[in-house]
């Protein structure tokens, strides 16, 4: 999915919240900022909104000397998630289809999100507890193809939101691999965040290779390009890895909340909605 014309504010937005995060002002936080404004009037728009941020944040990195940007508010994301973990586990294990229920609290988590539009932040307790409707609800073909799979590789997104996962795969109940980002990213999860959130007492991690806020095949590793092509199903966690993955022929289920009108727009629902979306390529093997 490539980039439209919306994406240029978003990730000048994104300079922005770095600014904040950071407690850069005045002249130089001024300087930043038109800086930025100039290397994405320059830098190639015809590629996936993932693929910009990735040149983005590197260039961001090299301007400023920071390298993390989001290094504490990771940390704090995984703690608070990890706080509310027990009574999540607790009801779904009181639920009468524990996996939906499940389900549905990792599709909450995926609100926790720095690189998307204005629905996103820390879910409150409340709506976590709420259970809503889908806007787009493959489910029963998810249970479907679930049942067939042998091997599982979940595409992970946001640190916090890994921790609402981890319940997810819990109720999997099978091997999952789940792949994270070789390095910092906005708050993306790297190897470090998932194993701060206890997904490797449920899953084998490991990093796809690739530093962009999404699955950019082309910058993943050959070894984790050979574990894509050998699985069966292959949950896509977020916007990102949607952006990237939903023009190729593969066995994917895209779990996420339209947090953007362009997102929204490309999915035919409402901003905000979440989804659960078998892929309008589907097919049972991984075809690059």
């Amino acid at each position: 999915m490539l980039a439209e014309t919306e994406c240029y504010l978003c990730h000048l937005s994104q300079v922005l919240r770095v600014l904040a995060v950071q407690k850069i002002e005045g002249p130089e936080a001024l300087r930043i900022t038109r800086e930025s404004c100039r290397f994405l009037a320059e830098i190639n728009f015809h590629r996936t909104p993932p693929e910009i941020s990735a040149d983005l944040y590197k260039w961001l990195a090299e301007l400023t000397g920071i390298q993390d940007p989001y290094f504490e508010i990771k940390r704090q994301d995984i703690g608070q998630a990890l706080a509310l973990y027990p009574e999540l586990n607790r009801r779904v294990l009181l639920a009468p289809d524990r996996l939906r229920k499940a389900m549905m609290f990792s599709l909450a988590g995926n609100v926790i999100d720095f690189g998307a539009g204005e629905v996103s932040g820390w879910p409150q307790e409340k709506n976590l507890l709420e259970e809503e409707e889908l806007a787009i609800d493959d489910y029963e073909l998810f249970i479907y193809d679930l049942k067939k799979a042998k091997k599982i590789i979940f595409l992970g997104d946001n640190s916090g939101e890994t921790v609402f996962d981890r319940l997810f795969i819990e109720q999997i109940g099978r091997q999952v691999i789940y792949a994270v980002r070789e390095g910092p990213i906005i708050n993306d999860a790297t190897v470090e965040e998932a194993r701060l959130s206890g997904l490797e007492e449920v899953a084998r991690v490991v990093s796809s290779g690739c530093q962009a806020p999404g699955t950019v095949v082309e910058q993943c590793t050959e070894e984790f390009i050979e574990i894509l092509k050998q699985a069966d199903l292959i949950i896509c966690k977020g916007q990102g890895n949607y952006e990237c993955l939903e023009q190729l022929p593969g066995p994917f289920y895209f779990l996420l909340k339209a947090k953007c009108e362009v997102i929204s727009r490309h999915l035919g629902v409402e901003q905000g909605g979440l989804i659960l979306a078998r892929s309008k390529n589907y097919s049972s093997a991984l075809s690059l």
